[in-house]
């Protein structure tokens, strides 16, 4: 094969003005798959957005869902002594 029908294979394959082709498919094909895609991709927005509202729905806003086990200072202070003195006997 010569260096211009390498050259001329290539510039086909990228559009082709006989069939009408870019990158070997048709503009219907192309529609096609853009079309799958945009469903594809709806649908799983849509399951991503019904998982945060069921979460959402669990959710109460008058309590919190996680508190600090440690409600005083004092308790922080003692809990890091105990924690220092363990961590120094190893």
């Amino acid at each position: 094969m010569k260096k211009e029908e390498k050259k001329e294979s290539w510039k086909d394959f990228i559009y082709n003005p006989r069939t009408g082709e870019f990158l070997g498919r048709t503009a219907s094909s192309w529609g096609l798959i853009f079309l799958f895609y945009l469903i594809f991709y709806g649908v799983l927005t849509g399951m991503f957005i019904l998982t945060i509202w069921v979460m959402l729905q669990t959710l109460d806003d008058a309590v919190p869902r996680h508190q600090d086990p440690m409600l005083t200072p004092t308790c922080r202070w003692q809990y890091l002594l105990l924690l220092h003195c363990c961590l120094s006997l190893t």
